[in-house]
């Protein structure tokens, strides 16, 4: 007697049919741009243009001209230089805030945030208004009041300094969660032993915080590398390329160097791989916990007479990062002309006019792209946030297969400069027979590949603090799993999950390098107005715009932080 072959159930259906569809949803948004890239660095023409091709590895040798070493050197530079700055002062308002007596403990948390109300576009246009030149506004101050010295934003050293000042926000945030679970009872042990403040620094408390040290700094390292518009804009104009300069100008000389420019790429990615390997082998095995079942009574370590130095530095940083910038886009904005001869003429109320400002609030072109932008950005957040939701869930909440493997793609953008996402999608979805190419929707399926990590980080952050137990005994009293997770999973977590949108939404506003290969004339974002404004050479426009830009970005900003209160 022949038995028939037994179905395969309902649930064993969904467990392979759950990850599969995640494995395909990543694989079109991060794989297949990748390895459409790979394709393109070893042929002799661009992939899919139908000309004749020949596997090569040509391409990753003639790319190593005096011009490619410089712009290494160059990236080298900017990002190491400019991660030392940014963990020194996003380190110290992380521990001012956490672990001391400082006043004004609100102000400094807002301080360690506030660069992230500012595109880095708009960061490098104001400091270049700022510092260049004569012309420079701060230079036109140290002049009239007779000082020796001018600074040169439009330099090497200015990128380092802009990266610096505006990527405080990340190790900020990463030191902050960290310096908040150092048990206080491990200070106060060093301190009776004889060690002072600096020592017990040194010897106990960053020692403690190490993963979050490090992890903050290989992933600034990876963000500076592979950044375009800062060094863009105040290295261009003098000639300083870094490896993404260099892959926006081989695909933009005539004609586009665009195998060379696949090769560079791979460059950058390989750079940036290896700093996530290292981060990976530094903290692997190693136990960083101080939390244990005993309680922790808070306790800061008292500053004394320091106390109003520190919060005087507080407010010296939030004047560099976030006053003086937004004191030249309004003077800019406003001025009728730009030629200042000198400190009466800067602030001279003669010389400034609404016509600037008149002229972009009534041009169709800001309207478009500013409700291109707006679109983009609603539907990463809101397809991203569901799709990220599912992502975390999926791996750590279940036991389907492959959950290990779709985490470890959930983190492959990271190690995937803009720059390189942006290229490498432009090849596969130009050359798809679907109609997405030239319209938003290519932007968004850039931005939710581009923006995984982030999204799926911020979502399974709020996840992993819900004890499965809370689920499971939902269940047992008679609950189904979606049933637990509506009730349950979600109402816990919906306050977290409002985060990652608003993180997403203002993520998605402020793009631009993903975007350079992408846009069209009916779909250009605000951040690409700008930045065609600025190549124009249209400056009282350029302020205009990133005013208005600037502010809605806090708007956005201040509005997402009250909706994500109204629903914790």
């Amino acid at each position: 007697m022949i038995r028939a072959a037994s179905m395969p159930s309902v649930h064993q259906l969904t467990r392979i049919a759950v990850p599969g569809a995640l494995f395909a949803i990543l694989g079109v948004l991060i794989v297949l741009p990748f390895l459409t890239l790979v394709y393109a660095s070893f042929i002799t023409a661009p992939p899919f243009s139908g000309n004749v091709t020949q596997f090569t590895f040509d391409n990753y040798i003639e790319i190593w001209t005096p011009e490619m070493m410089r712009a290494v050197g160059n990236t080298l530079v900017v990002s190491l230089g400019g991660t030392a700055m940014a963990v020194t002062i996003g380190g110290l308002l992380a521990w001012l805030v956490a672990r001391t007596d400082i006043p004004g403990k609100a102000v400094v948390h807002l301080a360690g945030l506030m660069p992230l109300f500012v595109s880095l576009i708009v960061a490098a246009l104001t400091w270049s208004l700022l510092g260049s030149g004569r012309s420079g506004y701060l230079n036109i101050i140290f002049s009239s009041l007779g000082l020796p010295f001018r600074i040169e934003m439009q330099s090497l050293w200015g990128i380092v300094f802009v990266h610096g000042l505006y990527y405080v926000p990340f190790p900020f945030l990463y030191l902050y969660s960290a310096l908040t679970l150092v048990h206080p009872d491990l200070e106060e042990a060093a301190a009776i032993h004889g060690a002072d403040l600096p020592r017990t620094l040194r010897r106990v408390t960053f020692p403690l915080v190490k993963p979050a040290l490090i992890g903050s700094i290989l992933l600034l390292i990876v963000l500076m590398a592979e950044e375009f518009p800062v060094p863009q804009i105040l290295g261009g104009a003098r000639g300083v390329e870094t490896l993404s300069i260099r892959i926006f100008n081989l695909m933009h000389q005539v004609p586009p160097a665009s195998n060379h420019a696949s090769a560079v790429c791979m460059v950058l990615t390989a750079f940036v791989g290896v700093l996530v390997y290292t981060q990976r082998r530094i903290l692997g095995g190693r136990d960083y916990r101080t939390m244990t079942g005993k309680g922790m009574q808070s306790r800061f370590l008292p500053l004394g007479r320091l106390r109003w130095v520190a919060f005087g530095f507080v407010l010296l940083y939030m004047f560099v990062a976030m006053g003086l910038p937004l004191l030249a886009l309004v003077i800019t904005a406003f001025r009728s002309n730009m030629y200042v001869s000198g400190l009466a003429a800067l602030v001279d109320p003669g010389q400034f006019t609404l016509k600037h400002m008149h002229e972009i609030m009534t041009a169709p072109v800001v309207y478009s792209s500013l409700w291109n932008s707006l679109l983009a950005a609603f539907w990463t957040a809101l397809i991203g946030g569901l799709f990220y939701f599912v992502l975390s869930y999926v791996v750590y909440r279940t036991d389907l297969p492959g959950r290990r493997a779709l985490e470890f793609l959930a983190m492959v953008p990271v190690a995937l400069p803009a720059l390189v996402m942006g290229l490498g999608i432009l090849w596969t979805w130009a050359n798809i027979p679907l109609p997405v190419y030239g319209t938003l929707a290519i932007l968004v399926i850039a931005y939710l590949g581009r923006f995984t990590p982030q999204g799926f980080r911020a979502i399974s952050s709020s996840i992993v603090q819900i004890h499965d137990d809370l689920e499971q005994a939902a269940m047992v009293a008679g609950a189904t799993k979606t049933q637990a997770v509506r009730l349950i999973v979600w109402p816990l977590m919906r306050g977290g999950v409002a985060a990652a949108l608003v993180v997403l939404f203002v993520l998605g506003m402020r793009e631009l390098t993903a975007s350079l290969f992408l846009y069209t004339t009916d779909t250009r974002v605000l951040s690409i107005v700008i930045y065609e404004q600025y190549e124009n050479g249209g400056w009282s426009a350029v302020a205009s715009l990133s005013l208005v830009y600037t502010v809605i970005l806090i708007i956005l900003t201040i509005v997402g932080r009250r909706w994500m209160r109204a629903n914790v």
